[in-house]
């Protein structure tokens, strides 16, 4: 997957090494989708370097995660506040334009979307300005560290995302003044059936669809969310504004950057995940290869439910004077 990429002087950092793993696990399928841009392949017109990667944990199907991990990047690179350097808000633009294309399949193609959705844990890297920005959305994963430059073992660990979950006392209070309610099922607090409060997709806790009386309508969210609220005053239950952060990376630092699904996070802590590629990394093993070893190590756990659909992103970042 990684093609070396050439540092100018002008650049900040050089995308020393990067690579993307997936297992299906114990699911009957994968429905989790990889994406990731390299800077020759980013669709804008400005000189600087830019590299995109970014997981889509899918549910209900593939549908979502798919069609997200194709084309949520082209959308950001048409939003014009990202050629005004405005990161945050192109993605917020696109993320909310993706919904807007699932809508539109909805009602000219397809009802899956009303029923299928997908988390989003994505990096934009401007790698000639050193800037980095996370988004997500549910519980897919953003971890950064930066790496001795000596002796290349991780320090300064930090999570970038946020696992958006129904019972947040943040979240719950925005899902109930849309008309919304949480509830327990199988001991795991739901809107309907599922288990997060942000996401692509899942069109049915969402308008227009949750205020119209159809299959997809207020009756079955209220059955499955126990609102009360009558249809027109529901806002959205499921909300598609991501958690954001944005880190200025130094030239004269080393930096990991590792993404991954709950099929990983669930079961490893991210102090323990980042420890454990970089040793791998120091025995000279390639990103790609430490991935997929992170993956099918995750999904090769034992449990009642069986295991997760996995996946791992790992990439290197080294600073012009590191």
């Amino acid at each position: 997957m990684f093609r070396n990429t050439i540092l100018s002087t002008s650049d900040a950092l050089l995308l020393f090494d990067a690579g993307a793993g997936q297992s299906q696990g114990g699911r009957p399928s994968q429905e989790d989708r990889c994406t990731f841009v390299l800077p020759d392949q980013f669709p804008s017109q400005t000189d600087d370097k830019l590299t995109y990667f970014a997981v889509y944990d899918g549910h209900g199907s593939e549908l979502v995660s798919e069609h997200a991990s194709r084309n949520l990047h082209l959308l950001l690179a048409k939003r014009p506040e990202f050629d005004q350097g405005n990161y945050e808000a192109a993605i917020r633009g696109a993320l909310a334009d993706e919904d807007a294309i699932l809508l539109e399949t909805f009602k000219n193609q397809t009802t899956e979307p009303a029923m299928s959705g997908s988390t989003v844990a994505l990096c934009f890297v401007n790698l000639t300005k050193g800037d980095l920005v996370v988004a997500n959305l549910g519980d897919s994963h953003v971890i950064l560290a930066e790496r001795d430059i000596i002796s290349d073992h991780p320090y300064q660990i930090r999570r970038l995302s946020k696992a958006h979950k129904p019972d947040a006392p943040d979240e719950q209070a925005r899902i109930e003044d849309a008309g919304g309610a949480v509830n327990m099922r199988s001991g795991t607090a739901r809107i309907g059936t599922l288990n997060m409060s942000r996401a692509l997709g899942d069109l049915q806790y969402k308008n227009p669809i949750n205020n119209v009386n159809d299959e997809y309508s207020s009756l079955k969210t209220r059955r499955a969310s126990s609102s009360s609220s009558a249809p027109e005053r529901r806002g959205n239950f499921l909300s598609v504004e991501p958690h954001m952060t944005r880190v200025s990376l130094s030239a004269d630092r080393r930096y990991l950057v590792v993404v991954v699904s709950d099929g990983v996070s669930d079961h490893v802590d991210d102090a323990t995940l980042i420890h454990h590629v970089m040793k791998l990394s120091m025995r000279g093993m390639r990103a790609c290869d430490i991935a997929q070893e992170v993956v099918t190590t995750a999904a090769s756990r034992k449990t009642k439910a069986g295991s997760d659909n996995a996946s791992c992103i790992v990439a290197l970042l080294d600073g012009q004077n590191s």
